[in-house]
């Protein structure tokens, strides 16, 4: 796949990770926040409130909040239009979609795309025309129907093992496509209780019958994008597959090595010519130094500071000056 990426699109990784889906196992009180909020779902130690307008201003790119801004609205377009262009979904889910700007983008577009979310915030926060195809709940419930591709960006790090498992589960029996990133970084959000490396959400998908299409690059999303696919091939095949694409970067990084070694060299190579150059001028210099010193020793003698014979041999380098179209010499 082409790897286009929008106007800097690194910027927005630390912000990719705003997602706030929980899980159906999470608990409600029933009692009123003190602020005389909705009813709050317990987590891990965070509840819905958490996911508020604190949690999503605390998030920015380039200095604009995670909200319905023309950053995002253009990157979430950008996104938008690869995955009609890669998958012609008709219908899309997104799991753990905030304030729906994929979903509007998608449907902006023709797609029949709906929206999940953990936090009644941002789906509050949402268009108003937008709202009739978003709900709050949780990605680990059953699904009202089936989606030709499910997007889940920045969400099951937040989540426990167990529900992210649920999660999993839950999302591939509703659709045979699924667009996953999950950060393997960002410890510092206290509400990343379950971050790991791609090949831990690989082997949860692939208990699912999902494997990753490794030739597939949703780096347009974040760097550790993945794409998931329903698979019956046989073992042999797969195993084929990510050894190809093994193979490949193994290649990839030899010749990139390769390369940095030549570079390396040519710098070394042209570090001594500099050094030779500059040892060649050094040598000049001091000669110069010298010569000049020595003239003027002889000046000094031929005719010393005072005498006539000094002042005469002024007036004849002012004549000289003179007559070469220059300054004359003090």
């Amino acid at each position: 796949m082409r790897n286009r990426h929008p106007r800097d699109i690194h910027s927005f990784e630390a912000v990719l990770a705003c997602a706030g889906v929980r899980s159906a196992s999470d608990s409600v009180q029933h009692e009123s926040t003190p602020g005389g909020g909705e009813a709050e779902v317990e987590h891990d130690g965070f509840v819905a409130a958490d996911y508020g307008a604190g949690y999503y201003g605390h998030y920015a790119a380039a200095g604009v909040s995670y909200e319905r801004s023309p950053l995002w609205l253009e990157f979430f377009g950008h996104v938008a239009d690869r995955l009609i262009e890669d998958f012609h979904p008709k219908t899309s889910l997104d799991a753990g979609c905030a304030i729906g700007l994929l979903v509007e983008a998608l449907r902006a577009r023709g797609v029949e795309a709906e929206g999940v979310d953990f936090s009644e915030f941002a789906i509050e926060h949402a268009p108003e025309d937008l709202r009739p195809f978003l709900r709050v709940g949780s990605i680990t419930e059953p699904l009202a129907r089936r989606y030709d591709v499910i997007t889940c960006f920045e969400v099951v790090e937040h989540m426990s093992p167990q529900d992210a498992d649920r999660a999993i589960a839950n999302l591939c029996t509703f659709t045979d496509d699924v667009i996953l990133t999950s950060t393997p970084i960002h410890y510092r959000d206290p509400t990343h209780t379950n971050i790991h490396p791609q090949e831990y959400w690989t082997e949860r998908f692939a208990r699912q019958g999902f494997i990753r299409d490794v030739e597939y690059d949703g780096s347009y999303i974040a760097p550790w994008a993945a794409r998931y696919r329903r698979s019956n091939e046989p073992i042999h095949r797969v195993v084929a597959g990510y050894d190809r694409a093994y193979s490949r970067m193994q290649h990839e990084l030899q010749e990139r090595n390769a390369v940095v070694v030549d570079q390396m060299r040519e710098l070394t190579v042209l570090h001594e010519q500099l050094r030779t150059a500059e040892s060649a001028m050094a040598w000049s210099r001091r000669r110069s130094v010298r010569l000049a010193m020595r003239v003027d020793d002889a000046v000094v003698k031929a005719a010393p500071t005072g005498t006539s014979r000094r002042r005469l041999l002024q007036r004849a380098l002012r004549t000289v000056d003179r007559l070469r179209g220059r300054s004359p010499a003090a």
